[in-house]
């Protein structure tokens, strides 16, 4: 259960960081992605961690998004890792979300190796790419990260309002040049192995050129509550069932959407 403090610095900061209410499965996770990223790369006899840590070093960077597809696939295969990784999370989830979740249909894979600037991600945020406001994503890396560049930075809701306004109004300033002007704005977070990260969307946030010597490796999905809106400012799908699926709901609210379902006629609630 998250304390009242936990609460209320999400609210002010935008995120919180918090030790794994399940290390057991977060640690089936990083088996199950070692494996994956194994299958598909020289064989090793190193634990999962120092193998993400050196992955470039049997990994070229040109075959590096087939290899990571390869893995994104095998991950989302897996009918059980969905409930492993909402396990890891569900402490912050139904603290910060509640217990009727909507979980992102595919959970995501990320690798930046040192010195590849293709895998960089500047600064945005994901309310622009037709996210919802009232959804949280779940950032987990399957290493410590806690040098800057080896870590993803972000900003606080009182800079990200100024930052959105200076994005939409100031249309001839590029993204790194507003990147740059409030870069002492932003934070490089420092998380160990067995802690999660989770976060709003409206903030921004992003990663710079790993100039680390190790490569990071981690995943992100993201969670609503299932009776918050959807498509708020867009209407991009990221909906049930396209973007999002069922992963805990009450009897009641099957029986409510089931209802629903009957008198529309239609089944947008078909999984539940």
């Amino acid at each position: 259960m998250l304390s009242l403090s936990e609460l209320n610095s999400f609210q002010k900061n935008g995120y919180l960081i918090k030790k794994s209410n399940d290390l057991k499965s977060l640690n089936k996770i990083q088996d199950l992605v070692g494996k994956y990223l194994l299958k598909d790369s020289k064989k090793v006899r190193i634990s999962n961690s120092d193998y993400f840590k050196t992955l470039h070093k049997y990994v070229k960077k040109n075959q590096l998004n087939g290899f990571r597809i390869n893995a994104i696939n095998s991950i989302n295969k897996n009918s059980k890792f969905r409930d492993l990784y909402y396990n890891s999370s569900r402490e912050l989830l139904d603290g910060l979300v509640g217990n009727e979740i909507a979980m992102q249909k595919k959970i995501n894979l990320s690798i930046q190796m040192p010195n590849d600037n293709k895998s960089m991600l500047p600064m945005h945020s994901d309310i622009y790419a037709g996210e919802s406001p009232f959804e949280v994503v779940v950032w987990i890396p399957l290493m410590d990260v806690k040098k800057s560049t080896h870590s993803m930075f972000i900003t606080s809701p009182k800079h990200n309002v100024k930052i959105n306004k200076e994005i939409t109004k100031n249309k001839k300033s590029t993204i790194l040049s507003i990147y740059n002007k409030y870069k002492k704005k932003f934070k490089f977070l420092k998380i160990n192995y067995g802690e999660i990260l989770i976060f709003s969307p409206i903030i921004q946030h992003g990663n710079v050129v790993n100039t680390t010597k190790i490569t990071r490796v981690s995943l992100n999905c993201r969670f609503k509550s299932l009776l918050s809106p959807f498509d708020v400012f867009s209407k991009t799908h990221r909906n049930i069932p396209h973007f999002f699926k069922p992963h805990s709901i009450k009897p009641l609210t099957k029986i409510g959407f089931s209802f629903i379902d009957a008198v529309n006629k239609k089944k947008f609630h078909g999984s539940l």
